[in-house]
């Protein structure tokens, strides 16, 4: 487990205008994908910033960031009930290496939720937009406002809770979203609870970029069992979090039915 002073944040870019590196990334000139029917975001993680960043200048309305991995993509093609949630998604990433593969070499980059993270709390300290985070256990939740209040100590945090409610905590901790009205929340519960309770609570979030960062703040608290380097250099953690718990036998055979999709749009990418 991680020392309370430990965080993950990428130190050189203390040492950049990164404000004005984010202004320069012309966001209109950003493309999607289609990867089996689900419109994606192809950018690098400095151009999904960039894009968030001027999502929060405006303020236009709520703004769902969601992430996706391969089995998340399975659950939410077309066809599929969830499907529904990526068409209300203002943002869609890939975090996954396997959906990179599936393209072919043209889907960018990946984007963690770990890095979108980091980078707009590092974004929120300079601009003052306010955050809200939701999600895990007690014990984590304190320990990232920890870290992060020590790592970037004019960050303004205006709520924390974890993510164990009962129908009265979670009417409470909704209320509390309505009254501080932060310009970022970061939502951390399993896939896919966190997306329905995104879809059915959007009356509480105001102007909101609301993302859903699922496991990233228990790999930042140091509480989560982390992948071999193996399979984290490759991408695969996914699969690991598969091979780690095999008692999720769904997900095994997703994970077999999404290769041979993968093989499938592979062929038609390069026809």
């Amino acid at each position: 487990m991680k020392n309370l002073s430990e965080i993950v944040h990428n130190s050189s870019k203390e040492e950049r205008d990164i404000l004005l590196e984010y202004q320069n990334i012309d966001v209109n000139k950003l493309e999607t994908i289609q990867v089996l029917g689900v419109p994606i975001d192809n950018v690098t993680s400095d151009e999904a910033i960039a894009k968030l960043f001027r999502v929060l200048e405006k303020k236009e309305g709520i703004h769902h960031v969601l992430f996706l991995d391969p089995i998340k993509l399975m659950r939410m093609r077309p066809g599929k009930a969830l499907h529904r949630i990526t068409e209300k998604a203002g943002t869609i990433l890939v975090e996954g290496a396997g959906i990179g593969w599936m393209t072919r070499g043209r889907l960018k980059a990946r984007v963690t939720p770990i890095a979108v993270m980091m980078d707009l709390i590092r974004l929120a300290e300079i601009k003052e937009f306010t955050a809200f985070i939701f999600g895990s256990k007690d014990d984590v939740v304190e320990r990232i406002f920890f870290n992060l209040t020590r790592h970037f100590p004019k960050v303004r945090i205006v709520g924390r809770h974890a993510g164990h409610l009962d129908r009265q905590r979670e009417l409470r901790v909704k209320e509390a979203i309505r009254k501080t009205g932060p310009d970022i929340i970061f939502l951390a519960m399993d896939f896919p609870d966190q997306e329905i309770w995104i879809e059915n609570n959007t009356g509480y979030f105001g102007k909101a970029v609301i993302i859903g960062v699922g496991g990233a703040l228990d790999m930042l608290s140091g509480t989560d069992r982390k992948a071999p380097d193996w399979f984290k250099d490759r991408g695969l953690t996914w699969l690991w979090r598969i091979v780690s718990r095999p008692y999720r036998i769904r997900r095994i055979w997703e994970t077999f039915y999404f290769i041979l999709l993968g093989l499938r749009e592979r062929f038609r990418i390069k026809k």
